[in-house]
């Protein structure tokens, strides 16, 4: 049987060390939690009061919009007309708290909840 030689086997240490990293890192991203209501709730508690906090609900709730109007083919159980995004995070801030189990639901959950129950389509589309 014949040994490897030293640069053969130093050679070959960056890719073992390269797929360690990539097969960890596929691990770690595969057991990331999703977020929740309480998540929603923390971004859009403060959102009419700090700049960063409203940046980050609006993106948050408008990618989950694109999302649902994307992946439902344009049809949503929620119909957002001119000036609704606006209200949003005080919306969603008071539909959770009148929903305290929505703060351990999955957020996109608790978004369809809330949308569908304070922006109903009734005929709209």
């Amino acid at each position: 049987m014949r040994c490897p030689t030293l640069s053969t086997v130093l050679l070959s240490i960056p890719l073992l060390i390269n797929c360690s990293l990539s097969l960890a890192a596929t691990k770690r991203a595969g057991t990331l939690p999703a977020n929740d209501g309480s998540v929603i709730l923390r971004m859009c508690k403060g959102a009419d009061k700090v700049k960063a906090l409203s940046t980050m609900c609006h993106s948050y709730l408008n990618g989950y919009i694109d999302a649902a109007h994307y992946f439902g083919k344009g049809k949503t159980p929620f119909c957002l007309v001119a000036g609704d995004k606006e209200k949003l995070p005080t919306t969603l801030v008071s539909w959770i708290a009148a929903h305290p189990e929505a703060l351990h639901q999955p957020a996109g959950a608790v978004l369809q909840q809330a949308l569908t129950e304070h922006f109903p389509c009734h005929g709209k589309r």
